[in-house]
């Protein structure tokens, strides 16, 4: 294992038991976000941002191009687009004249001209394997081998500000300094080099039309749900299938990852076809040739020649992931977007029976004296507000029931795990999660989408409050020590006025 310490514009591994140095990283693209060095660390591959895009150590595939944008991000994009033009204006004017304008100083002018003028392509991603990568400097060059180089390939048109695996490590999500798109990418890797591996792009997860800055990125252990953290404050939960596709109600509506081949043999027939089979001959007959004792003399293989169930078959089953056909992107919009308080309050369960089960809260003041002054983000230091995020099994219980004994109908399987979402302020909630099919759907099928219902469940007060017993003065306030030191803080103000 490996210990990964970040720079600005330099990445360094160390081993983790005797802290010698592994190989290390300087061709990093910076990027001007919260992160200002993105990486993504997996169970092996470590990913990061390239300053430069490799045509020979490319992979195949990469990002299928962001989509045709709405009228109200095209207004926000002109509107953008021409107040920079002004400014740049401007800028050439005050230098022709020889005076600089007001609240722009040399050194930003002459960022933005090193920038216009920078060789470097943002958006490329490169994914290493830490157990073969040589030691020493890891260099992405035409003149450089691909030992070590899992995956080279292009992600965004602008610059990287976030990115994780998840936990198998095959997908990875990766979002830019906009905020807008989110795209999740399969690596299928090649043993012989970066340049014959795949990179499909399996999803665009949208956001929104105005811009923000991507604080964390977090998958549920099954892979079906990725939460996007924002320095807004707000986290978007959004459905995924490991292997792509559309969420909907077969796919999510389950405790347990579904196969991919299911959909195909219920509506194909193949599965009664299967089990009536199975119980004649008492053999195994699959759907998928190569998978039975003999697919050309299989009652089944007869139904895989027509046109439609081949090209059917063709698409769910990956064979060579680098020739086609790939599979097609999927454009994803977040179920729920969970906005934490804010407040440097602590969230308490109202009075009364039932309503913490329930899920429903109250903001409550840590002190009567003084009110919790409220923050936003727009009105906070730098605009940002801190939060992430985490799935996992439901404590729930543990906090409501003081005998330390789960209940019927919280012991229950769910079929997503609660989301923990912390704040800066020291305040943990559960939220659970409840996806349902399409309320406005007029009929309930297996392609129906989602929605979802969130409920925060349980809060914690992770950050110490002024009423705690640690942080109280040992003393009273008629102390005599305290009244004798009032008394000369008074006298010295006087003699001082």
């Amino acid at each position: 294992r490996i210990l990964v310490v970040v720079l600005q514009e330099k990445i360094a591994a160390f081993d983790s038991c005797t802290f010698t140095k592994k190989f290390f990283v300087t061709s990093c693209y910076p990027c001007p976000g919260p992160n200002m060095n993105p990486i993504a660390l997996g169970s092996r591959w470590l990913a990061y941002a390239e300053n430069k895009l490799i045509r020979c150590h490319q992979s195949r595939g990469g990002a299928c191009g962001d989509n045709i944008q709405s009228y109200t991000a095209t207004v926000i994009s002109a509107a953008k687009t021409i107040k920079t033009g002004l400014t740049m204006v401007g800028k050439v004017v005050t230098q022709l004249t020889g005076t600089l304008p007001s609240g722009a100083s040399e050194e930003e002018i002459l960022a933005h001209s090193n920038l216009r003028r920078s060789p470097l392509v943002p958006g490329i991603v490169t994914i290493i394997d830490t157990d073969t990568v040589a030691e020493g400097q890891v260099l992405v060059s035409e003149d450089s081998d691909s030992d070590g180089i899992v995956a080279h390939f292009p992600a965004h048109e602008k610059p990287i500000c976030c990115m994780a695996f998840n936990p198998s490590g095959m997908l990875l999500v990766t979002t830019d300094t906009l905020g807008h798109d989110f795209h999740v990418f399969q690596i299928l890797t090649h043993p012989w080099s970066s340049s014959q591996s795949a990179v499909h792009h399996l999803y665009t997860l949208h956001r929104g039309e105005t811009e923000a800055k991507v604080q964390d990125i977090s998958f549920s252990h099954d892979c079906r749900w990725v939460v996007v953290s924002t320095l807004r404050g707000t986290s978007h939960v959004f459905p995924i299938n490991p292997y792509g596709g559309q969420p909907c109600v077969r796919t999510h509506m389950s405790p347990r990852v579904v196969n991919r081949m299911s959909r195909f043999q219920k509506s194909a027939g193949l599965e009664e076809i299967e089990q009536e089979l199975t119980s004649k001959q008492g053999g195994r007959c699959s759907p998928v040739p190569g998978l039975s004792s003999s697919p050309s003399g299989s009652p089944l293989h007869g139904k895989l020649n027509s046109q439609d169930t081949y090209n059917n078959f063709t698409n769910n089953n990956p064979g060579n992931p680098r020739l086609l056909p790939l599979p097609s992107l999927t454009v994803v919009l977040p179920l729920a977007q969970i906005k934490q308080p804010m407040t440097l309050g602590t969230i308490t369960k109202r009075t009364g029976p039932y309503l913490f089960g329930a899920g429903c809260f109250s903001i409550k003041a840590p002190c009567k004296s003084k009110p919790a002054p409220q923050i936003s983000p727009s009105k906070s230091v730098g605009g940002e507000f801190c939060v992430a995020a985490v799935f996992g099994s439901s404590r729930s219980w543990f906090a409501n029931n003081s005998g330390l004994k789960r209940e019927k109908e919280q012991s229950k399987q769910f079929v997503v795990e609660s989301l923990y979402i912390i704040s800066c302020y020291g305040s943990l909630v559960e939220h659970v999660l409840e996806p349902r099919p399409l309320s406005t759907a007029p009929k309930i099928s297996d392609d129906t989408p989602l929605e979802m219902v969130t409920c925060p469940r349980a809060s914690w007060t992770l950050v110490r409050t002024p009423q705690w017993n640690e942080l109280q003065p040992p003393f009273n306030a008629n102390h005599p020590l305290l009244l004798a030191a009032d008394a000369v803080q008074y006298y010295q103000y006087l003699l001082a006025g």
